[in-house]
Protein backbone atom coordinates (compact mmCIF):
# COMPACT_ATOMS: atom_id res chain seq x y z
CA UNK A 1 0.00 0.00 0.00
CA UNK A 2 1.67 3.46 -1.08
CA UNK A 3 2.43 5.91 1.44
CA UNK A 4 0.08 8.44 2.45
CA UNK A 5 2.08 11.49 1.83
CA UNK A 6 2.71 9.75 -1.62
CA UNK A 7 -1.35 9.45 -2.12
CA UNK A 8 -1.90 13.37 -1.18
CA UNK A 9 1.00 14.50 -3.22
CA UNK A 10 -0.38 12.69 -6.39
CA UNK A 11 -2.00 13.98 -9.46
CA UNK A 12 -5.49 13.01 -9.08
CA UNK A 13 -5.28 14.33 -4.58
CA UNK A 14 -3.50 17.55 -6.57
CA UNK A 15 -6.82 18.10 -8.68
CA UNK A 16 -9.41 16.82 -6.29
CA UNK A 17 -7.89 19.33 -3.56
CA UNK A 18 -8.28 22.43 -6.21
CA UNK A 19 -12.15 21.39 -6.45
CA UNK A 20 -13.98 22.25 -3.38
CA UNK A 21 -17.41 21.18 -5.09
CA UNK A 22 -15.93 18.05 -5.83
CA UNK A 23 -14.89 17.62 -2.45
CA UNK A 24 -18.06 18.36 -1.04
CA UNK A 25 -19.97 15.99 -3.09
CA UNK A 26 -17.17 13.51 -2.26
CA UNK A 27 -17.77 14.07 1.37
CA UNK A 28 -21.57 14.20 1.72
CA UNK A 29 -22.07 11.15 -1.08
CA UNK A 30 -23.40 8.36 0.81
CA UNK A 31 -20.99 5.90 -0.47
CA UNK A 32 -18.21 7.58 1.53
CA UNK A 33 -19.97 7.69 4.43
CA UNK A 34 -20.99 4.01 4.48
CA UNK A 35 -17.06 3.50 3.65
CA UNK A 36 -16.30 5.30 6.65
CA UNK A 37 -18.84 3.75 8.70
CA UNK A 38 -17.30 0.37 7.71
CA UNK A 39 -13.84 1.24 8.23
CA UNK A 40 -14.50 2.62 11.60
CA UNK A 41 -16.14 -1.14 12.93
CA UNK A 42 -12.73 -2.52 11.50
CA UNK A 43 -10.12 0.06 12.54
CA UNK A 44 -11.88 0.87 16.08
CA UNK A 45 -10.54 4.29 16.43
CA UNK A 46 -10.58 5.59 12.46
CA UNK A 47 -9.63 9.13 13.67
CA UNK A 48 -6.33 8.03 15.52
CA UNK A 49 -5.97 5.41 13.10
CA UNK A 50 -5.95 8.07 10.18
CA UNK A 51 -3.79 10.87 12.54
CA UNK A 52 -1.26 7.44 13.18
CA UNK A 53 -1.18 7.14 8.79
CA UNK A 54 -0.04 10.91 8.49
CA UNK A 55 3.22 10.30 10.97
CA UNK A 56 4.28 7.38 8.92
CA UNK A 57 2.49 4.30 11.02
CA UNK A 58 -0.25 3.54 8.59
CA UNK A 59 -0.61 -0.13 9.46
CA UNK A 60 -4.16 -0.08 11.47
CA UNK A 61 -5.72 1.87 8.62
CA UNK A 62 -3.68 0.07 6.07
CA UNK A 63 -5.22 -2.85 7.66
CA UNK A 64 -8.87 -1.07 7.88
CA UNK A 65 -8.60 -0.38 4.07
CA UNK A 66 -7.88 -4.16 3.12
CA UNK A 67 -10.51 -5.59 5.06
CA UNK A 68 -13.04 -3.22 3.18
CA UNK A 69 -11.54 -4.17 0.03
CA UNK A 70 -11.94 -7.83 0.34
CA UNK A 71 -15.50 -6.99 1.38
CA UNK A 72 -17.93 -7.33 -1.90
CA UNK A 73 -19.60 -4.57 -0.18
CA UNK A 74 -16.61 -2.43 0.24
CA UNK A 75 -15.43 -2.96 -2.98
CA UNK A 76 -18.36 -1.63 -4.63
CA UNK A 77 -18.30 1.71 -2.61
CA UNK A 78 -15.02 2.26 -3.84
CA UNK A 79 -15.71 1.69 -6.96
CA UNK A 80 -18.80 3.82 -7.56
CA UNK A 81 -16.37 6.64 -5.31
CA UNK A 82 -13.86 6.25 -8.15
CA UNK A 83 -16.70 6.37 -10.98
CA UNK A 84 -18.27 9.23 -9.17
CA UNK A 85 -14.62 11.15 -9.19
CA UNK A 86 -14.47 11.30 -12.73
Amino acid sequence: MPNFDELLKGKEASRLMKDPSKLEKLRDAPETQKIFSMLSQSAGDLESAAERATRGDSAQLADAIRQLMRDPEGARLIQKMKENLK
